[in-house]
């Protein structure tokens, strides 16, 4: 056996043994879709998208492997951030809105 015939074998276990751990941990509830998580914490999936992809602020996986695709939360990593938004009540994740000041001479 040549050495790529080796290689794309050692590639497609590879890709093999990544879909069982996600499809398994997909059916035993350990991880959910951006659509799920969303509605799990309580926020739009957009805004959850952005406070995971862009400020990093909830742990996720792309099965892919690509920049782009399907993200994977896990339960565990969910339920971390929501308590610690629990503990912060005054800090909320996302952008500040700037308040309107009236200054009274």
């Amino acid at each position: 056996m040549d050495i790529e015939a080796r290689l794309a074998a050692i590639e497609e276990k590879q890709n093999q043994i990544l879909n069982l751990l996600v499809h398994n941990e997909v059916a035993t509830g350990k991880t959910m879709t951006l659509k799920e998580a969303a509605r799990y914490a309580g926020y739009s999936p957009d805004h959850f998208r952005r406070l995971a992809v862009e400020q990093h602020l909830i742990p996720f996986a792309r099965p892919s492997g690509q920049q782009k695709g399907k993200i994977l939360f896990r339960k565990s990593d969910l339920d971390r951030f929501l308590g610690e938004d629990k503990d912060e009540q005054t800090k909320q994740p996302g952008r500040r809105r700037k308040s309107k000041h009236i200054q009274i001479w």
